[in-house]
Formats: C-alpha cells, structure tokens, sequence
C-alpha cells in the first residue's frame, strides 16, 4: 500500500468473554495460555475491546488501541492469517512491526487481537482498505468517497453462548432493565434456555436453563409485558405439545411453565404478541390438522384461554408470524405447503375466532416469514422467496393485503432465509437474513417507508453464521441481532453502530 492510501475502517467488533477447548495454536513471541471452563461466560471480568485501528503512512506499522490486552503477556495479534511481531505493547495500546505488503493490499483483511493473560478472550475487527482518494499525500477525500461520519459507532459482535451446539430458534426482546433477553434452543441438551444480557450491548450475558424437561425449546417466541416479566412460547417435542412459559420475576429466575394445546401434534411453528389488553396472543401450527391456530391468553399467566382455528385449508400454518394490527385484532403472516404459497390473516376481534385470510404471493414462496405494521397502519411482510433463492418484501396497499406490492430486497446468491423484521427507529423495516452463498447474516434496512432504497451491509461472515435470525430495537435506537453461529455451534449477538448495521454510511 502506498503512503497515500487512505484506511477507512469498516469495524465488526467481537468482544468476547468465553470458553475453547484449547489454546491457540499460532502464538506471537512470548504469548502463552490455556483454556478455561465455561464458567469464564458468567465472570464479570471485563471484555476484551477494540477502539481503534490505523496504518502509519510512513512506517506502515499497525496501531491499534483498546482496552484490556494484557500488560504482563504479548497479546497475540493476527491480520488475516499472519501473526503480526509487535514493536511495542501495553494493555491500551498495541504497535505492530512493519506491515508486508500483501497485508496492505485494497479490500478487507480480518485483524484478531487475543488477550495475553487470559487467552480466551479476544476481539475482531474487520478493515477495509480502500484505494487512495488522490494523486498524493495530502490529498482529500475523492468526490462521491464514503467517509465515516465523526462520531460513528462502529459493529460489535460477542459471543453469548459456546457451551454445546446452542443457539438455535432464537428470540430477542428487551427486558425490563432495557438490556436483551435471548430465549434459544440449547440442541445438545435439547433444553429451552435464556441468554440474560448485562449490558444494552449484550457483551455478556448470565444463562440459564428455563425448561430443561424431555426435548424442548424448539420453535420458541419471546415477548416481555407491560409488567416488564418475559413470556414464551414454544415447542415440546417429547409431548409434541405446545407449551407457554412466564417468568415471575423480570430477570426470570422463578419460571412456571403449562400446556396451550394438546389436540394433536402442534406447536411447531409459533409466534407470539401482546394484544392491545396487555395479554398474549399466541399463533402456532397444527401439524396433525395441518391448521393456522390462534391461542389468546385471558389472564396474564395463560391459566383460561380461548383458542380459534384461523385456516384449515390443506396445510397451513408453517413459518408463521403474528403482530398487532391497526385495529388492534391480530394479524399474521406464514406459509401454506401445500400450495407453496404466501398467506396472510386478518383476524377479525382479538381472539381471531374469525378471520378473512389472503393470499399474498404464490409458486414457492412464504417458507420463512416476518410481520410487521407500520406507521400507516399496513402491515409488512419479509419472506423468503425458496423457488428463486431471494428475500423479498410484501407491502400490504390494503388492511386485509387483498392487494400487496411486491418486490425484491436482495437476489445476490441464495439469500433470504432465517428472516426477522423490526420496525426501526425512523420506522422503516430492518430486516435481518442469512446468505447461504456466503454463508454470512446479512441486514437490509429499508432508507423509506416502501423500501424503494435499501441498504444491504454484511455485519458478520465468519464462518457459516446467519440461521435462526431474531431482531430487535436496542434501547439506544440500533438494531440487536441473535443468531446462531453453525460453524461453531455458538449463540452470538451482533449489536449494530448504526441503522444499517454497518461501520459507514453507504
């Protein structure tokens, strides 16, 4: 790299405060380390950062600035798959020897600093070096040049739980306390746990295990109430049931469990909501009826509900989704397999006893599906379009979607699987995917209300990342995502700098 480029960082932070099974095989001249147990994921020692990053034009020495890299240990720092020597080192600060050249090449190079003291704790930036903006030093940005704004807050992702193969059907909602709550399906005990987050962040988290009774968790749906106690639903596959949990107390450590329905196998697929009364209304399938049903709730524990079959024609009810519609009667998303198509439920009071259902979009479609309404009071839907391999995005021109604008978010790859939607601070749709291509979590967030402009960013491709996708609104305005790391069977959680989930604006 010339001393004229210029190095714009596109940062995905890892900050990570975990367990592996041993220690590095590549170690930088002094660095040492073993692994620890998994009780390392409840410590409260603080995490490993990244907060900066820059090539010095002259030297082309690596400069890197944090927080806790060890001060008694040469932490070990990679860029790509080199181990970097280092000129100097403290716990703040980190100076590399001279760069080789094919380390300073224009694209994106991969930068992991691991802790010297405790070698299972580390960080991850993501830079992307970019081609010099003029004809020499000096030189400004060239015209039409991204430059990050000041002040921009860069992607963190962490590492929430490595213990097994965990992570999957995640649901992400904030708790009380304005920090992440993460319910996900621990596959190797085949039990439902939860990711209790520290911080708005979610850099670290306690976990625990809810129902840890036969194989269960599947299929579960997260929604914290208007008392500030998380509530569930979920798939029992022992019972082949549908269960509904609540927590006692906002932090979960008391929690009960019962039964919604046990006509037939049922509760594969659910989705669950508040309804204008503050209680929860639930939409599940019937796998033995191959029905849509609807479950509200009566009291906040679930203990009297009323139950309604919303469609029964063929099989339907897989993938759905559910949100509060304008009129405040639910209105849900999911899939028909025996039509392959995309359906949609207008129900017509709160316990959905009748509903007029649509069909929104048809031949091989609708298997994955996201709800939300918007500002307008229509609803949106993201789907992933199985037949061509895209995501795409259904808005509704009427309350009942009897019409529906249809069109492509993204068809680079096979892309569109595992997608959630959330209503974003400036209320348009953020919607958060997995490119099977690229094995990689992508995030589309729509720049205006019909999603005409949209900006795709690839927050995380480390690995084979991106399945079981959920997605929320932190306190701080920004998107939070859980997803499941298949690569490393890892719950992880990406927490976005901006809007778009990328380090500079498009």
């Amino acid at each position: 790299m010339r001393a004229s480029f210029l190095l714009l960082i596109l940062v995905t932070v890892m900050a990570l405060s975990a367990a592996i099974a041993a220690p590095p095989t590549d170690t930088a001249q002094g660095a040492a380390g073993t692994a620890v147990s998994g009780d390392a994921l409840l410590s409260d020692e603080p995490s490993l950062r990244i907060t900066g990053a820059t090539v010095e034009p002259d030297t082309q020495r690596l400069i890197i600035t944090g927080q806790k890299f060890g001060n008694h240990r040469l932490p070990t720092v990679k860029l790509d798959a080199v181990v970097l020597g280092l000129t100097s080192a403290s716990d703040d600060r980190l100076v590399s020897d001279p760069l080789p050249s094919d380390l300073t090449s224009i694209g994106r190079h991969t930068l992991r600093v691991a802790d010297g003291n405790d070698r299972t704790r580390f960080a991850i930036y993501q830079l992307v070096i970019d081609a010099p903006p003029g004809p020499g030093p000096g030189a400004g940005p060239a015209p039409g040049a991204s430059v990050p704004p000041a002040g921009l807050k860069t992607n963190q992702i962490s590492v929430i739980d490595r213990n097994g193969d965990v992570g999957w059907g995640t649901s992400i909602a904030l708790g009380a306390n304005g920090n992440p709550l993460i319910l996900y399906l621990d596959y190797t005990n085949r039990d439902l746990k939860l990711a209790r987050c520290r911080d708005g962040a979610c850099t670290g988290a306690d976990l625990v295990a809810l129902d840890a009774d036969g194989d269960v968790g599947w299929f579960s749906a997260l929604v914290v109430g208007t008392d500030g106690l998380p509530r569930m639903s979920y798939f029992d596959k022992t019972q082949k049931v549908l269960k509904f949990g609540r927590c006692a107390d906002p932090e979960c450590r008391d929690f009960t469990t019962r039964v919604i329905d046990t006509a037939g196998a049922l509760g594969q697929y659910t989705s669950i909501m508040l309804g204008r009364d503050g209680l929860p209304v639930i939409s599940y399938h019937d796998k033995t009826h191959g029905s849509l049903k609807v479950a509200h709730c009566q009291d906040p524990d679930c203990a009297t509900l009323e139950r309604a079959t919303v469609d029964n024609l063929g099989n339907v009810g897989w993938y759905n989704s559910i949100a509060l519609g304008a009129d405040g009667h639910p209105v849900i998303s999911y899939f028909d397999a025996a039509r392959r198509d995309l359906k949609f439920a207008q129900c017509a009071n709160p316990y959905c006893s009748s509903a007029r259902v649509t069909t929104v979009d048809i031949g091989g479609v609708g298997l994955g599906t996201a709800i939300v309404v918007g500002a307008d009071g229509l609803p949106v839907i993201a789907y992933w379009d199985f037949f061509n391999d895209n995501l795409k995005l259904a808005r509704c021109t009427s309350a009942d979607c009897a019409r529906a604008s249809l069109s492509v978010i993204d068809s680079k790859g096979a892309v569109g699987t595992s997608a959630a939607m959330i209503l974003g601070a400036d209320g348009h749709p953020i919607i958060s995917y997995r490119d099977h291509t690229n094995r990689a979590l992508k995030i589309a967030h729509c720049v205006d209300p019909a999603c005409a402009d949209v900006r795709i960013s690839v927050p995380d491709n480390q690995g084979s990342v991106g399945s079981h996708s959920s997605i929320a609104i932190g306190a701080d305005g920004l998107p939070i995502v859980s997803y499941y790391d298949e690569t490393n069977g890892d719950l992880k959680v990406l927490h976005c700098g901006d809007a778009s989930c990328s380090a500079a604006a498009h």
